[in-house]
């Protein structure tokens, strides 16, 4: 069996409906403010949460995703970065690395290849936007040397609420594609995935025999102990009682750490990694 992909689509959408969230509210801060230097700050403020807001979905695919990384058969890792992290932490840091050094254009080329999601409409104008500000940060001063004149560029309020505007549209849509393309992986379907990946044996079969699910809101209210969970071995007794203690008071009996398979390592790390970004009951 393959390893399972551990994503939730709704962590993969909090960077861009939090970013969503923002434009909406600099768009009135922006209409609150009469200076030419104070819009313009917001202007670029909301350019600069735009392309956060890329990396962050990619860093938080990735993690999950590692294959996708890069089309190269080989992958560079710093001998600090080996040395200083275990199992799923080094390729987080190695992600974090990766994005971290990514441009903003590399992190855009990707983006679309990576998600396999159609790229939004407007995505010419969103870039006009990045390139006018990048002007405004770099190419800012114009110098008239024979009238002895210095000026600087600023966006007029008109510009500025309508790639707010813009980057609103492009916002909704992403938000929409990515949905589309990812909507499966609700909570608990990524639970339930991680669950019969980990427990192989018939005895755990149907995962709704050993918790109380609440469909409606995508969460674990509680477990269930159905009868023949004592036909499970002493590794698989000890795996359910770390899933269940994310739901309860349940006691966990330790095992010898060491008794556990190499399998059952990894399936108790990736436990810890999905359980890093959500919790299995809201």
């Amino acid at each position: 069996m393959n390893k399972p992909n551990l994503i939730i689509v709704e962590n993969m959408l909090m960077p861009i409906r939090g970013t969503l969230n923002r434009i909406a509210n600099l768009k009135c801060e922006v209409k609150s403010i009469s200076n030419l230097e104070g819009q313009t700050g917001l202007f670029i403020m909301a350019v600069a949460f735009v392309e956060s807001m890329h990396k962050e979905v990619l860093r938080y695919y990735l993690k999950y995703n590692p294959e996708k990384i890069t089309n190269k058969k080989t992958i560079e890792i710093s001998k600090v970065l080996l040395v200083r992290n275990e199992d799923f932490y080094i390729l987080e840091s190695l992600v974090d690395e990766l994005i971290d050094k990514m441009s903003y254009w590399q992190s855009m080329k990707i983006f679309y290849e990576i998600l396999k999601i159609h790229k939004p409409e407007n995505l010419k104008t969103i870039e006009s936007i990045q390139k006018y500000r990048n002007q405004i940060i770099h190419k800012n001063m114009q110098i008239e040397y024979k009238q002895g004149s210095v000026n600087h560029m600023f966006p007029d309020i008109d510009y500025i609420l309508s790639s707010l505007s813009e980057y609103e549209k492009y916002l909704s849509d992403l938000n929409n594609k990515i949905y589309r393309k990812f909507s499966k992986f609700t909570r608990v379907n990524t639970l339930k995935n991680l669950w019969h990946y980990t427990f192989k044996t018939p005895f755990c079969k149907k995962f709704e025999d050993y918790w109380h699910i609440d469909l409606e809101n995508d969460s674990i209210i509680g477990y269930k102990c159905p009868e023949y969970e004592k036909e499970l071995s002493h590794s698989e007794s000890f795996m359910l009682g770390i899933w269940r203690s994310q739901v309860s008071d349940c006691k966990v009996d330790f095992l010898n750490l060491s008794s556990l398979g190499k399998d059952v390592q990894s399936c108790l790390f990736m436990f810890l990694k999905l359980s890093n970004d959500i919790f299995m009951y809201k």
